[in-house]
């Protein structure tokens, strides 16, 4: 079976149950004498206070703060930080995608999630886009000021839980069943995650460049995948998912 790049870079970064994210302890790497780091985070009070913390942390520089897609671009453009810690929903701004965009405009930059969503659904999925690290924000702080200088000095920052899964998945030995949102598609959860933000069909073909046909055919898709019957059971399950994983 051919290994995705993602998979590579995992199988690289396993890390041992008591080091959490550091998972090349042994082995050398350079890390800048001041790690210039950059914030992405929709909340006000968050982001202030992550600028802050990062800020009174010795080896970090913040280069600047953003609270959407089109600002973390602009910052990254403008303040060329050699990491970006970003939330993975940026109010309804869709993190999986700007994460590839990054990829793709600034190849550089290492991009750690710092995020609410479930780690077991969305981190490989990250990984896969171009980003180098998830922490949730539940995490102790210490957890996260680790992963930052992991991704700075070319590691790749991930729990014990999410190396475990993915390698087994290499070595073929059942995952843990993550829950039924786990099945969805990239493009589902993104869809998904809009219906439980309440926008319209009509909203999310604009905010996702896609017809509304293709939105329909998606909404038919996660019904069938969730097991839900009714488009009103489907409008209920998304936005108990927005609260469950968005409300700090």
């Amino acid at each position: 079976m051919r290994r995705t790049a993602a998979a590579r870079r995992f199988a690289l970064a396993a890390p041992k149950p008591d080091d959490c994210f550091d998972p090349m302890p042994n082995v050398a790497r350079a890390e800048p004498a001041r790690c210039t780091v950059a914030v992405a985070e929709d909340h006000p009070v968050m982001r202030e206070g992550l600028a802050n913390l990062l800020a009174g942390e010795g080896g970090f520089t913040v280069a600047g703060s953003a609270a959407s897609a089109r600002e973390t671009k602009a910052l990254v453009a403008r303040a060329a930080p050699l990491v970006l810690v970003m939330d993975l929903m940026l109010a309804e701004d869709d993190g999986l995608a700007l994460i590839k965009d990054l990829a793709a405009i600034a190849p550089a930059l290492r991009i750690l999630v710092f995020s609410l969503q479930p780690e077991e659904i969305y981190a490989e999925r990250c990984l896969r886009a171009g980003a180098h690290g998830y922490v949730m924000k539940r995490e102790p702080v210490a957890t996260l000021y680790r992963a930052i200088r992991d991704v700075a000095g070319g590691g790749i920052a991930v729990s014990p839980h999410v190396s475990a899964a993915v390698l087994g998945a290499l070595t073929s030995r059942p995952r843990k069943p993550a829950g039924a949102e786990a099945e969805l598609t990239d493009r589902e959860l993104q869809v998904f995650r809009l219906l439980g933000l309440a926008l319209p069909t009509r909203a999310i073909a604009d905010k996702l460049g896609i017809s509304v046909k293709t939105v329909e055919a998606h909404r038919e898709n996660i019904k069938n995948k969730l097991g839900l019957d009714t488009a009103s059971a489907l409008t209920a399950r998304a936005a108990q998912w927005v609260r469950q994983a968005e409300v700090p």
